[in-house]
């Protein structure tokens, strides 16, 4: 499983598709606002910055905030 695509929608959803075509929104924002490690992406001019690498979406330099393709493809995020 890979992402091929990622586009913010709002209100921390992201629409994310993947390499088989399947395609999910995703509600980003409880996750974030339960980990202390994620609260930074609280704004959200900072958690648009996110990107696609090796497949993934990712924040920051050092993939600061990233989470498991299976969780996002099945969308179980926690």
């Amino acid at each position: 499983m890979r992402l091929t695509s990622a586009k913010y929608i709002d209100n921390y959803k992201v629409e994310l598709i993947f390499d088989d075509k399947k395609i999910n929104v995703i509600n980003f924002l409880p996750v974030i606002k339960s980990n202390p490690v994620c609260k930074k992406y609280l704004d959200v001019t900072k958690f648009k910055k996110f990107k696609l690498d090796q497949g993934n979406i990712v924040w920051g330099k050092n993939w600061d905030m990233i989470f498991t393709i299976e969780s996002l493809y099945h969308n179980t995020l926690k």
